[in-house]
């Protein structure tokens, strides 16, 4: 009997643990990312998602070469 209470108990204390490592990793910030005005109409874009034409950012192709929305 006394080993069932135990091993309950172990059990126990490593799901309340367990819980509690997986709520600090939800509570992460996000990454910051550097956004960008697009040279033709403004918009502001990510970094990573801007296109990047003789050293000036676009938010897409069309603006980037130029052409009317």
């Amino acid at each position: 009997m006394k080993i069932i209470f135990l091993l309950i108990a172990v059990l126990l204390v490593w799901w309340i643990l367990k819980t509690l490592r997986g709520n600090r990793k939800a509570d992460a910030r996000p990454t910051v990312q550097n956004m960008r005005a697009c040279e033709y109409c403004g918009l502001h874009v990510p970094e990573e998602e801007a296109i990047q034409n003789q050293g000036r950012f676009y938010c897409c192709k069309e603006h980037a070469q130029g052409k009317p929305d």
